[in-house]
């Protein structure tokens, strides 16, 4: 008996679904980033949401610690904090997109 083929659904990634990918790697690699510098910090998508609301990554990275961790200030400079956050983010996203875990 001939089996009917039934051409299988294009796939397409329209602007926003590229953006929410994009989102969902930025909000892991920080996650990552704060694990690996055994940071107790966990960013949901709402709290990610919240601070994409301030332009600069960094910036948004010394509110988050002033406004919820602001104990980490007595040792570290703000600046410090997130420039060490943003680079071990920044690395998560290129071992991602060479494929390196």
């Amino acid at each position: 008996m001939d089996q009917l083929a039934t051409p299988s659904p294009a796939i397409t990634h329209d602007a926003s679904t590229a953006q929410r990918i994009d989102r969902d790697m930025q909000l892991a690699a920080f996650n990552a980033a704060f694990m690996e510098l055994g940071l107790r910090f966990r960013w949901d998508m709402e709290m990610f949401d919240w601070l994409c609301g301030i332009e600069c990554e960094r910036t948004r990275v010394c509110r988050y610690i002033e406004e919820y961790h602001a104990h980490l200030l007595t040792a570290y400079e703000p600046a410090f904090l997130s420039q060490l956050i943003f680079d071990k983010k920044n690395d998560y996203l290129r071992a991602m997109q060479t494929g390196v875990n």
